[in-house]
């Protein structure tokens, strides 16, 4: 017995139309990846690629390495009554925040206050000074800048190098295109953002 020659019409048209589909897609996808991978959009990525990178590097820098160091008078650590944190003490150290612990701070050596800067953009990293721990000794001790990229390291660094992996890993996939969104409209924008309210 032959087959229904009208169902047959029907899955050959069915299987063309799917597959004329399927060509308009694979064709509309080439021209987009082309797109952005060529010309001003793609000058605009790999500029974003190169700072972000830069930043990272920086940013590390900045991290491991100190800079300037100043010594600082008890007048100059103001208690910041504005903040809370359970069993720390909120200092503002010339616009800077530090937490140390209640009683790090009560037996610290008021002649051995310095704040160490970073080596580029010369903003406040750490408050060091001498704790007390019995009559005639003391020992050393710092505190990191809070609320700031050094508390965050290295997640920060992390996602500054998401651009790169991007650029690196590039394929003509989903993926390729979520993260090149991530990396223009998030990465970069969220990095000026952190730098300026941390680092300037």
């Amino acid at each position: 017995m032959k087959g229904n020659p009208n169902r047959e019409e029907i899955m050959r048209l069915a299987a063309e139309k799917m597959r004329k589909k399927k060509e308009k897609e694979e064709r509309e996808n080439n021209e987009l990846y082309a797109k952005i991978t060529s010309g001003t959009p793609w000058l605009v990525f790999r500029s974003i690629v190169v700072f972000c990178t830069a930043m990272a590097l920086i940013v590390t820098i900045e991290h491991f390495v100190d800079g300037p160091v100043k010594k600082l008078t008890e007048e100059d650590c103001k208690i910041d009554r504005d903040w809370e944190q359970m069993w720390h003490k909120i200092l503002n150290v010339e616009g800077y925040m530090f937490a140390p612990h209640f009683n790090d701070w009560f037996n610290h050596d008021e002649n051995s206050i310095k704040l160490t800067y970073t080596p580029i953009f010369k903003t406040g990293k750490k408050l060091s000074y001498n704790i007390q721990v019995d009559e005639n000794n003391y020992r050393p001790h710092v505190e990191i800048r809070q609320r700031s990229i050094f508390t965050w390291f290295p997640a920060f660094q992390l996602f500054l190098l998401i651009p790169l992996v991007t650029l690196i890993f590039k394929r003509q996939s989903p993926g390729f295109y979520f993260a090149r969104i991530v990396s223009m409209f998030i990465v970069f924008p969220g990095s000026l953002m952190v730098i300026y309210f941390t680092m300037m």
